[in-house]
C-alpha cells in the first residue's frame, strides 16, 4: 500500500479521484471563462483598450510633428532599457515570486554574454567610424545618405594634419549618424610617399575606426589595381584586424542605365553586377588582400527640393543597401552597431534585442518550471511572461504596468497561445507524475513552460513592433510553436 502522503495518486482511492476531478473541473472552467471573455472582443478593440492603459511615446512625438523627434525619444527610451529591467524586477509583486526566484532570474540574465553586450551597447552607443577609400566621384556621400535614408549634412572637422585625408561627421538636426575619414587623395596623389603613409597611419589609428570601406565605381576599370595596392598598405600599417568591405557603387549605371528600379533590373544587368563582383575579387586575390565581403550597391535617390535638412525621398532606387547594413551591424563594435541600428532602422534593432530576450526568458521559464512542487510555479511563470511582454512593449516606446501586462498576456493567449493557458493546467497536472517517478513531471513541465514563453514572445514582437492583425498573430504563434519544437 502506498504511503498516506501519496494518497492522491492512488488510483484505488475514490475520494482522491473525486477531489482531483473537482479541482481540474474548477480550474478548467475558470480558464475557459477568462479566455472566452477576451476571445469575444475583436483584437483591434483590445489593442485600443490596452492603449488607453499605457503611456506611449509616439503620442508625445506626434504632437511635436517631427519624425526625427520621435526617433530621438525612442533612442533615449531604449537606451534606458537596462535600468528599466532592474526596476521591473525590483517592483515585481512579492506575492508572485520569492526573493530566491527573483535573484535566480537576475543571475541567469547577467550570465548571458550576448544579452549583456546588447545592454552595454544600449547604455553607451556611439556613431560608427569608417575609413573610406575611393576616388573622387565614386559616390561616398551618396552612399552615406543611402545608408541613413536621410539627406545628411557633411560637416568637416578640424584639420587632421594630412592633405591625403579629411575627417567628416554626417549629421542631421544635431544627431551624428556617422564619423568618416575620407582618403580621397591617396589613389590620385603622385606624392604619397613613406612620410605621408606614416602620417595617415597616425591619423587612422587615433580615429579608432570600426571598418574600412573600399569603394569602386561599377562602370570604371581604370586604376583599380593601384587603389587596391594602396588599400593593402593602409590595412597593413593602420587597420590590421579591422573588417575591410569592398563596395561596388553605382551599379544602377550599368547597362541598361535607364532602368533605376532594382525590382526591374533585367537579367543582363544582374549578370553584369555579378561579373563586376568577380572581377574585383580577382584583383584582390592578385594583390594578396582579403576582404570581409564584396557588396554591390546603388545609392540612387531623387530628393525633394526643400532645404537640405528637410529633403525627403521622392524616388528610391537603392539596391543592396539593406545587405550592407546587415553586414555592418554584424561586424562593428557593439556600441557602433547599436547606434547604427537605432539611428536608421529602429524597429529592426528593437526586434534583434527582443529576440535575445525571448531566448533568455524561454530558458528562464524552463528553470522556473523545474520546481517539483505542485502549483508553486504558475505565479512565477506568469510574472516572467508578463515581464517579457513589458520589455518588448518598452522597445516599441510603450510602458505597461503589471496589471495591463497580465491582461495583454491573456489577450494574446486568446488569439494564439490559447494552448499556452490551457497547457498550464496540463503542466501542473504533469507534476503529479513526480509523486510516481521523481523528475519526470518537471521535465514535461519545463518543456511546456518554455514553449509557451517562446510563442508569447514571438506574438508580442508581432503585436507591439509590427502591429500585426489577429490573422497574422495566429499564424505567427503557430509557426513559433513549430520552431520551438524543432529545436528540442
Amino acid at each position: 500500500m502506498p504511503p498516506a502522503s501519496c494518497f492522491i495518486c492512488n488510483s484505488s482511492n475514490k475520494s482522491a479521484r473525486i477531489f482531483r476531478f473537482l479541482v481540474y473541473h474548477a480550474i478548467y472552467h475558470c480558464v475557459r471563462y477568462t479566455l472566452d471573455r477576451y476571445r469575444e472582443v475583436p483584437l483591434e478593440v483590445k489593442r485600443l483598450w490596452v492603449q488607453d492603459k499605457y503611456r506611449t511615446f509616439e503620442r508625445g512625438c506626434a504632437l511635436m510633428g517631427s519624425q526625427f523627434d520621435e526617433m530621438r525619444q525612442r533612442l533615449q527610451h531604449i537606451g534606458n532599457l537596462s535600468n528599466y529591467i532592474e526596476e521591473l524586477f525590483t517592483k515585481l509583486p512579492g506575492n508572485l515570486i520569492s526573493e530566491k526566484q527573483r535573484k535566480k532570474m537576475m543571475e541567469i540574465m547577467m550570465d548571458d554574454d550576448e544579452l549583456q553586450n546588447l545592454l552595454d551597447g544600449l547604455k553607451n552607443p556611439r556613431p560608427p567610424r569608417f575609413v573610406l577609400v575611393g576616388r573622387t566621384g565614386v559616390g561616398k556621400s551618396s552612399l552615406i545618405n543611402a545608408l541613413s535614408g536621410r539627406y545628411l549634412a557633411e560637416v568637416s572637422e578640424v584639420e587632421i594634419g594630412t592633405k591625403e585625408a579629411k575627417r567628416y561627421t554626417y549629421e542631421a538636426e544635431g544627431h551624428v549618424y556617422f564619423e568618416v575619414i575620407d582618403t580621397r587623395g591617396i589613389g590620385e596623389s603622385e606624392t604619397f610617399d613613406t612620410k605621408a603613409e606614416d602620417t595617415l597611419k597616425d591619423v587612422i589609428q587615433s580615429f579608432e575606426p570600426d571598418a574600412v570601406l573600399f569603394l569602386q565605381k561599377a562602370t570604371e576599370r581604370a586604376h583599380i589595381d593601384k587603389d587596391v595596392a594602396v588599400t593593402k598598405k593602409i590595412m597593413k600599417k593602420a587597420a590590421e584586424g579591422l573588417p575591410l568591405i569592398a563596395v561596388i557603387t553605382q551599379v544602377d549605371d550599368l547597362n541598361p542605365s535607364r532602368v533605376k528600379e532594382p525590382e526591374n533590373y533585367p537579367a543582363g544587368k544582374v549578370q553584369l553586377i555579378t561579373e563586376k563582383i568577380e572581377q574585383l575579387k580577382r584583383i584582390f586575390e592578385q594583390n594578396d588582400l582579403d576582404a570581409s565581403a564584396f557588396l554591390p550597391v546603388s545609392s540612387y535617390i531623387e530628393w525633394s527640393n526643400e532645404e537640405d535638412s528637410n529633403r525627403s525621398i521622392e524616388f528610391d532606387g537603392r539596391y543592396g543597401i539593406e545587405e550592407l547594413i546587415d553586414f555592418l551591424e554584424g561586424s562593428l563594435d557593439i556600441r557602433a552597431a547599436i547606434h547604427l541600428g537605432l539611428s536608421i532602422r529602429l524597429n529592426t534593432i528593437s526586434e534583434r534585442i527582443a529576440l535575445r530576450f525571448i531566448k533568455v526568458f524561454t530558458a528562464l521559464a524552463g528553470t522556473v518550471a523545474l520546481s517539483p512542487l505542485i502549483a508553486t510555479d504558475i505565479a512565477a511563470l506568469l510574472a516572467l511572461q508578463s515581464i517579457l511582454l513589458m520589455i518588448i512593449a518598452y522597445l516599441s516606446g510603450r510602458e505597461l504596468d503589471f496589471k495591463t501586462a497580465r491582461e495583454v498576456l491573456v489577450s494574446l493567449g486568446g488569439i494564439g497561445a490559447t494552448g499556452f493557458t490551457l497547457r498550464m493546467i496540463a503542466q501542473q497536472g504533469s507534476k503529479f507524475a513526480n509523486l510516481v517517478i521523481p523528475g519526470a513531471g518537471s521535465a514535461i513541465s519545463a518543456s511546456i513552460a518554455s514553449g509557451g514563453t517562446y510563442a508569447i514572445g514571438k506574438a508580442a514582437i508581432a503585436y507591439f513592433l509590427r502591429g500585426a492583425d489577429e490573422k497574422e498573430l495566429k499564424a505567427i504563434v503557430k509557426d513559433a510553436r513549430n520552431e520551438y519544437e524543432k529545436e528540442l
